[in-house]
């Protein structure tokens, strides 16, 4: 028989439950869905619920059903109703709670779960609450959404399982992340608030301003702002970069395509220093560059690079390559500096062909003069003549070294010392100067 009761009805329940698995319920339309043949029975010896729920709302009806084959008491609650997990409030348009204990609750229209502690609300128009498993179940495009510490965090997809005792959220189903500075797009998602982390798994993508990346895999620390990109990671970046011209005098703007790619992306907000480094095959591909490191690091938005392990840079437009174990770059400086048996490669403009190298102790590159220094033990190599000495200077617009410090030139069996070697590598020219001196065989100088 049912009763009715109108008004504001408030109920607390402390009770025991049965310690097998409950078996989870998908909507008002298939409510009694039997995936497992077992219900569980009321056991009022057995072990106290450490859990204490209260629900209410403004109207409630009562009725026996029989679930499983087990005669149930269903309460069905309206007009505002709300079950209470500890602290975390569900509230609906309209609620069938199953069993006096509330063991599961059937959540219709404008259902909304506040996790007051974690500062994170969940809306959708259905859902399904489970008792033992700690668990609500959402569906029918659910949203998430994260207020902590000034920064907001919205995560729209297809279903979502939320475990309210760990605070851990599992998302399905073309998930979107939307934060103050991008857009990230994948299949599937797990959210764990307390190691403010959000998992991404189905080659997801991420839009920011003037920027694509993409991956396998993401992960993103939302306090702290970093992402860290997995798998054949990538980034595509539009930016745009003042480009002098000398004869004129005069200073443009010229929009910049790069490509950035290498196993594993991870970008680090410390602060107001952000840390962007690729590891594994790092490779970053531009018009006129290509630069290539087993680990590449970017700070200070780009101005700041440190590349380690197989270090390649390849400047198409000055047609020369430079080789080591350590580069580092300051971009405000334009100074560049090579280290770890460094090597510059002379290359053809025309078609990168090698036409010569070089190798020393260390390597300096200045931008603002197109020349690059190298400094001890300096060895060059030509298409015709080995030349050494301890220093040298390469002039990159008029493809001219000059070698200094008791250098030494080797071409055609002939060994010849002066004051000052110029060399032209790319034509495979070369100039002495200032004490010119043949060196016999067998004879050092």
């Amino acid at each position: 028989m049912k009763v009715f009761f109108f008004g504001f009805l408030f109920i607390l329940f402390f009770v025991n439950v049965f310690a097998s698995p409950i078996p989870i319920l998908y909507g008002s339309e298939d409510f009694f869905k039997k995936d497992d043949p077992s219900f569980p029975i009321e056991d009022k010896k057995g072990k106290k619920d450490k859990i204490p729920i209260i629900w209410g709302g403004s109207s409630l009806t009562q009725e026996e059903r029989i679930v499983n084959g087990f005669p149930m008491k269903v309460f069905i609650l309206g007009g505002g109703a709300y079950i209470m997990h500890k602290s975390i409030k569900l509230s609906a348009r309209e609620i069938e709670i199953i069993g006096e204990e509330a063991l599961l609750g059937n959540l219709k229209g404008q259902v909304v779960v506040e996790d007051f502690q974690n500062g994170v609300t969940l809306t959708a128009t259905k859902g399904i609450y489970d008792k033992m498993a700690g668990t609500v179940s959402l569906e029918n495009q659910p949203v998430l959404t994260q207020k902590k510490e000034g920064k907001i965090v919205r995560i729209k997809c297809q279903s979502i399982v939320r475990n309210l005792e760990e605070a851990k959220t599992t998302l399905a189903g073309k998930v979107v992340v939307t934060s103050e500075e991008f857009q990230v797009f994948g299949e599937d998602a797990v959210f764990t608030e307390k190691d403010d982390r959000i998992d991404l798994k189905g080659e997801p993508f991420l839009f920011s301003e003037n920027r694509f990346l993409i991956g396998q895999t993401l992960s993103y620390f939302v306090k702290e702002g970093s992402i860290q990109l997995d798998g054949d990671a990538t980034i595509y970046q539009v930016s745009y970069e003042n480009k002098k011209d000398k004869e004129k005098d005069t200073v443009t703007k010229e929009r910049v395509l790069t490509l950035f790619s290498g196993k594993t992306l991870t970008h680090l907000n410390k602060g107001k220093e952000t840390v962007t480094s690729m590891n594994g095959d790092a490779y970053m591909y531009r018009k006129n560059s290509e630069f290539k490191a087993e680990l590449l690091e970017s700070r200070k938005g780009n101005k700041e690079i440190k590349a380690t392990g197989n270090v390649s840079y390849m400047d198409k437009e000055n047609g020369y390559r430079m080789e080591g174990g350590l580069l580092f770059y300051d971009k405000e400086r334009g100074y560049s500096y090579l280290t770890e048996n460094p090597k510059i490669i002379f290359l053809n403009k025309k078609d990168l062909t090698e036409r010569g190298q070089l190798t020393s102790v260390f390597i300096e590159r200045f931008d603002e003069r197109n020349e690059t220094v190298a400094r001890g033990d300096v060895q060059v190599e030509t298409q015709s003549t080995k030349a050494t000495g301890e220093f040298a200077t390469y002039y990159e617009k008029k493809d001219e070294l000059v070698l200094e410090g008791n250098p030494t030139l080797v071409r055609n069996t002939t060994k010849v010392s002066a004051g000052k070697i110029i060399l032209y590598p790319k034509s495979d020219k070369a100039l002495l100067t200032d004490g010119l001196k043949v060196i016999p065989n067998g004879e050092k100088k």
